[in-house]
């Protein structure tokens, strides 16, 4: 059975995200401290980390994600923050310290299930046989292509791209489509892309929102409700 570790310092969010994910066939370790948090981490085995940025035991959620990536044993363990806190700075942050997704509340439980999936389905695909030399870099980088976005939803974005884009890679796209929403670009989080077979050099990609607000959903839902259910009428 899948093990999830959740650290959270509210009782009522750890009693009503156990829930959910029990629900859903989880095995659930829960703690409302951080350093018990990276003690039962060492102890028990995980498959998925998912930390609140705010909790007591000396470290915040943004150190701890930063604390499990220095560890050569989860370097590549899942991590997602789920947190209340919603601004460009801390999603950034979240992100810059190694977090795979950020999930902001008030908790979706649909949209959580979805993104656990996502990150669980992105770590069982992933072998490495080969050993090879590496190390880290921190350098400012840009890359242009000319991407269609051809199908949207509460969890993301369906793209169009002339080349494959790895699982995992964390992107913003500019596109006047958000305008027509009333959002600003969130960042995307690729989890899989399939080649076209009747078409060279076209790759469907599938990517998440990052660090999507309860009024950012809620618009989404809204553009969706209001033009796709026109459209499939009119056809």
């Amino acid at each position: 059975m899948v093990s999830i570790l959740f650290i959270d310092d509210d009782k009522v969010t750890l009693k009503v995200v156990r829930s959910i994910l029990e629900s859903a066939g989880y095995s659930v370790i829960t703690t409302t401290d951080a350093r018990d948090g990276l003690e039962r981490l060492e102890r028990e085995p995980v498959d998925l980390i998912i930390t609140d940025a705010n909790i007591p035991g000396g470290i915040s959620g943004f150190e701890l994600v930063k604390t499990v990536r220095k560890h050569p044993k989860f370097s590549r363990l899942p991590v997602a923050i789920l947190t209340g806190r919603r601004e460009k700075k801390d999603i950034e942050r979240g992100l810059e310290c190694g977090a795979n997704d950020y999930i902001i509340k008030p908790i979706d439980s649909h949209i959580l299930l979805g993104k656990i999936d996502s990150l669980l389905t992105k770590r069982t695909a992933e072998t490495r046989t080969t050993r090879f030399s590496e190390g880290p870099v921190r350098q400012q980088a840009q890359w242009a292509m000319n991407i269609e976005i051809t199908y949207i939803s509460e969890r993301g974005l369906t793209l169009v791209c002339p080349v494959p884009i790895p699982v995992d890679t964390k992107m913003k796209l500019t596109s006047s489509f958000y305008d027509l929403i009333g959002i600003s670009s969130p960042v995307l989080r690729v989890t899989g892309f399939n080649k076209d077979g009747a078409v060279d050099n076209r790759f469907f990609v599938n990517a998440t929102f990052i660090g999507l607000t309860d009024n950012d959903l809620q618009k989404i839902r809204m553009w969706i409700n209001t033009n796709c259910s026109q459209k499939t009428m009119a056809s």
